[in-house]
């Protein structure tokens, strides 16, 4: 690299001095063919006026006076012709040698600063960050000028990189952030399956996959009491760090409300006015949320404004529940959450799941849907719910395609086998 900076400093020099060298050149040749032509003029006039003196010499009878004189004449003159030629040649000389000087001061006030300026730039670095100027490029001339704007753009390169290198460790720093809530919130959802090994009357597994580094998205299940266990599916409105706040306070707002014997609906209402208060950026949370009675499997539950979710009879295959669904919790204050029965029987399932399912869309913009998760889902009903999820996720994985998922995935299986099975 600098090898190849000196050999265009360099040849930038050698035009200067080839320019320069060819304008003296021509002057020199226009101004020695000049002499000449005048010179031979001259002679020619002085002959001329011999020719014409020659006659009057011979009327008188001074043949060889004429001839001297002639002679003399033509002897002067030659010396002062040679005299002229040496004093074109020394004229030459100094021409040359004055143009090469002049060339020589000229390249030197134009490649030394130029040379000096590549130097600075390629050596910026860690060590040397910005380029500055000094008193070799105040020239007063184009030099300066481009001086001056290497320093200017220097300075904003500089400016640039410290913004750049601030705005980078803000970002690590957000990001490490960003990454332990994440683990905290991974950290509050149930994730150890089997959740209870000792209960062969149901089987059950759950996942989350945020699509930032914390998501809005939550599921839970618990035991109230031996003979109960209760669900709960939910989807926070928004993204981000506002969204897995909010989906903290509701978790905990839920599950203490139905720990406490409350039902899915009276739940719901309580939690919907605490969210309420003071919700200035009018978030809200869907949910599906039921209790199950183990021993009978009955159940209760309530739909606010989430999916619908999917059921399937032993045997069967597993079929979407569709019904007028509630309002949102924390749309509204005082809202009321109706509730329905439903009944397992040994053998059923259910699925649960958010709309980051049904919304995943691939590279044309096509979403999922609820039919090709129905697919997925039946491809293999009998298999065990930690499969079924699987089934549904890689079925998703190979429709999008790698596009970029915007919206959290989150599902529930669950299967009854009945209390005969209780331990």
């Amino acid at each position: 690299m600098g090898k190849e900076k000196r050999t265009r400093a360099i040849g930038i020099r050698h035009k200067i001095f080839s320019v320069l060298l060819v304008t003296i050149i021509l002057i020199i040749a226009a101004y020695t063919a000049i002499f000449f032509y005048q010179t031979n003029r001259v002679e020619n006039l002085v002959n001329e006026t011999y020719e014409a003196q020659k006659q009057i010499y011979t009327d008188n009878g001074l043949e060889d006076q004429y001839e001297a004189f002639r002679n003399s004449a033509e002897d002067s003159f030659q010396t002062e012709m040679f005299h002229a030629r040496n004093v074109l040649i020394l004229l030459v000389l100094l021409i040359v040698t004055a143009g090469l000087f002049s060339a020589f001061s000229v390249t030197k006030r134009i490649i030394d600063p130029l040379n000096t300026i590549t130097r600075r730039v390629a050596s910026l670095g860690v060590r040397n960050r910005q380029f500055g100027m000094e008193e070799l490029y105040r020239t007063g001339d184009e030099i300066e000028v481009l001086a001056e704007a290497f320093a200017k753009q220097s300075a904003r390169t500089v400016l640039y990189i410290d913004q750049i290198k601030k705005a980078t460790a803000e970002k690590e720093r957000i990001g490490a952030e960003l990454d332990m809530a994440g683990k905290i919130q991974a950290s509050q959802l149930p994730r150890l399956f089997p959740p209870f090994p000792d209960r062969k009357e149901f089987g059950l597994y759950a996942s989350m996959t945020p699509a930032k580094e914390v998501g809005g998205d939550f599921y839970d299940f618990f035991l109230i009491d031996p003979d109960h266990i209760a669900f709960v599916m939910a989807d926070v409105s928004g993204k981000g760090v506002p969204a897995a706040l909010l989906m903290m306070v509701a978790r905990i707002l839920i599950k203490s409300g139905l720990q406490n014997g409350s039902s899915p609906g009276e739940t719901l209402e309580r939690v919907n006015n605490q969210l309420c208060e003071g919700n200035e950026e009018d978030y809200f949370v869907t949910v599906w949320a039921a209790v199950l009675e183990i021993s009978t499997g009955k159940g209760i539950a309530v739909n606010a404004g989430h999916e619908h979710p999917v059921l399937r009879r032993a045997g069967g295959e597993y079929e979407l529940q569709v019904y007028r669904h509630s309002m949102p919790v924390g749309a509204m204050k005082g809202l009321r959450f109706k509730q329905h029965e439903f009944r397992l029987n040994p053998g059923d399932s259910f699925f649960v799941y958010t709309d980051g399912v049904a919304e995943a869309a691939n590279g044309k913009n096509e979403l999922y849907g609820t039919g090709r998760m129905l697919d997925a889902l039946n491809r293999d009903p009998d298999a065990p719910p930690e499969q079924v999820l699987a089934n549904v996720i890689q079925d998703i994985t190979g429709f999008v395609d790698g596009a970029e998922q915007f919206d959290d995935i989150t599902m529930l299986c669950f299967r009854y086998t009945g209390p005969g099975e209780m331990s």
